[in-house]
């Protein structure tokens, strides 16, 4: 069974709740409701990475994180005393550990508007930010960061391309219980490095596959599975397939 037949099979009876790019180094190999926007959950943390980055700030540069609001949710920034902190160690925090308060830090630094403009400026037109990550009352009054699989695998592939300095945050991404889920800590010949997005019925997984030179990168979007086991299974075994189709 070839990578785009697996693919379709597996997506078959889940259409209207997935979202699929996938690239074997630079050529598209596979796509289905790419462009269709779905709530962005901790992936709309790649665009906050990539403006962030296309600033040229000194990343030693020192911000106190006192002035923006501690957040729950994933992360350890909110647990942790000193209020000084270099960028480069709230942009690892945001990727790595998909700190949400490290998230709003840098949004606060850079500006909802620097952001957007930034995404805009670059074409990302599925992609937006609306609220800081955590904002519940922003949530309920219907502004949603949004992102589709094309404009997340894209945000990826330019800050694997342009920025060295990012691989060993998604190499050590804490949360691997999803593509990565049946090769981590077992399969010793690829190296998955990825970023995660999760919130009520919303599992996401952007990653870059590499085995014996060969590397895929793929983003896959999901909405409104009530059973997460499903979603987390089926992104397992895609996972699976692509693993086995290097």
């Amino acid at each position: 069974m070839n990578l785009e037949t697996g693919l379709n099979e597996l997506i078959a009876p889940y259409k209207n709740q997935v979202s699929i790019c996938m690239y074997n180094t630079d050529n598209l190999v596979f796509s289905y409701q790419e462009h269709r926007q779905f709530p962005a959950a901790s992936l709309i943390k790649l665009g906050v990475l990539a403006t962030q980055l296309a600033q040229n700030e000194d990343l030693n540069q020192m911000i106190n994180v006192s002035r923006t609001p501690k957040v729950g949710g994933a992360g350890v920034l909110q647990l942790l005393t000193p209020e000084e902190w270099p960028i480069k160690d709230l942009l690892g925090l945001m990727i790595a550990d998909s700190d949400n308060y490290a998230a709003n830090v840098m949004i606060d630094h850079l500006s909802m508007t620097a952001i957007n403009q930034w995404l805009d400026a670059n074409h990302y037109d599925g992609t937006s930010l609306q609220r800081r990550l955590m904002d519940t009352e922003a949530k309920k009054t219907g502004r949603e960061n949004l992102i589709s699989a094309f404009d997340s695998l894209r945000l990826f592939r330019e800050l694997m391309q342009h920025y060295p300095q990012v691989h060993g945050w998604f190499l050590n991404q804490q949360f691997r219980g999803k593509l990565p889920l049946t090769m981590d800590e077992t399969a010793e010949d690829v190296a998955i490095y990825n970023k995660t997005g999760e919130g009520p019925n919303i599992d996401h997984d952007v990653a870059r596959f590499v085995k014996n030179g060969h590397v895929i990168d793929v983003a896959v979007l999901t909405q409104g599975f009530t059973d997460r086991l499903v979603a987390i299974t089926l992104m397992a075994k895609i996972g699976q397939l692509i693993y086995h189709s290097l």
